[in-house]
């Protein structure tokens, strides 16, 4: 991209000498140089018509000029010729002089003065006002470069803000809701003591008890959280036999199974199985999965949990024969808040941050996180570890 136009002492474009791209095709006698550039960089193109006014010739680079289509850099040159301006301009800086040459002797013969030299000019090689002018040169541009960083933080801050406003606003509803329970139970409880029959005193404790619960896990899961997001999350990892932490996970959860008169079938590792994890953390991450699909399979089912030797890893993957979940939302699935419409089969609640535990815990380990599922027929959640 290159021109070379003659403007008046204002900027207005008196005539178009070279334009091979046709940058200045569409504009007539009498435009603004300035309509063609970039709002940003109005201020150096001001200062370079002041300095060609003030001393008859002004150099500038990383102007940003609009042709047709795109925005384009471009490195200026000029010089006074009686009453008009003389510019040539172009992407390079060799090629921008050399377009300033052909256009001062293209004026000079045309005026009859002498022809404008492009030495001496500032920004010119070898001369001090071309030392200064590449300092101040590499200073814009650096400049320009934070700003531009400045501006990419900005964004990224305004959408970490929205997502933390949509993040409290949804914590707020889901430890509302429930705070509500626990209030109007515990005043029933309060205001008729007597009334209440033992039983009827029983179901209200119990439901009590049920909602603390599920609100302290909703404010463990939102801690977890925020202690991963911000990189606070420590692993006191340690050697591990995987069969044994399998195993010893699927009895921890075999009380919730019998429950709902749920099996939990498991196949034993083929062979001895060594991983480097912290122990507790994948404990909460076997339990998420195991606890989910309990909670979504029915009565006089199972959950299988399946255990595969890949390639530098261990894959396991819990199995339900459940409700399964529809093919459109298995996206919403390892993101904060994201439910399905999938309702488990006993009126147990979720926070909708399990998952997404799952998903930093186990890419902490270096390993990666999963899902296939067939509505109507059930889901399979799996995740890989590194093996020693």
């Amino acid at each position: 991209m290159k021109f070379s136009i003659l403007c008046d002492t204002e900027g207005g474009i008196e005539k178009v000498i070279q334009d091979p791209a046709g940058m200045f095709s569409v504009e007539s006698n009498g435009w603004s140089f300035f309509n063609r550039v970039v709002p940003g960089d109005l201020g150096k193109i001001l200062n370079f018509f002041i300095e060609l006014k003030s001393h008859g010739s002004a150099a500038v680079s990383d102007i940003r000029i609009k042709s047709q289509e795109n925005i384009d850099l471009f490195t200026l040159f000029g010089g006074t010729f009686g009453q008009a301006l003389g510019i040539a301009g172009a992407e390079e800086a060799g090629e921008a002089k050399r377009l300033y040459d052909d256009l001062s002797g293209t004026l000079a013969a045309e005026t009859g003065q002498p022809k404008q030299e492009t030495a001496g000019f500032p920004g010119e090689p070898g001369t001090p006002e071309g030392y200064y002018f590449d300092e101040l040169t590499r200073v814009n541009n650096e400049l320009i470069n934070t700003q531009r960083e400045l501006a990419k933080k900005n964004i990224e801050l305004a959408e970490l803000n929205k997502l933390k406003n949509q993040f409290l606003g949804i914590a707020a509803h889901d430890l509302r809701s429930p705070l509500g329970v626990i209030i109007g139970y515990s005043e029933l409880l309060l205001e008729d003591p007597d009334g209440i029959s033992e039983e009827e005193r029983l179901k209200l404790t119990n439901r009590i008890h049920e909602t603390g619960k599920f609100m302290l896990g909703l404010i463990n899961d939102l801690l977890d959280l925020s202690n991963i997001e911000s990189g606070t999350l420590e692993l006191n990892l340690s050697d591990e036999n995987m069969e044994i932490v399998i195993r010893h996970n699927i009895e921890m959860n075999s009380f919730y199974a019998r429950s709902k008169n749920i099996t939990i079938r498991y196949s034993s590792l083929p062979a001895s199985c060594m991983v480097r994890i912290d122990k507790s953390k994948i404990d909460q991450a076997l339990t998420n999965y195991l606890t989910n699909a309990i909670k979504f399979s029915f009565p006089g089912t199972s959950v299988d949990v399946l255990v595969d030797l890949i390639p530098s890893f261990v894959r396991v993957t819990v199995k339900d024969h459940g409700q399964g979940i529809r093919e459109g939302e298995l996206g919403n699935l390892f993101k904060p808040f994201q439910k399905t419409s999938t309702r488990s089969t006993a009126g147990e609640k979720s926070t909708g941050l399990g998952l997404v535990i799952v998903k930093k815990i186990i890419e902490a380990h270096g390993g990666e996180v999963g899902v296939t599922s067939r509505y109507g027929e059930g889901s399979e959640f799996y995740f890989t570890l590194p093996i020693l």
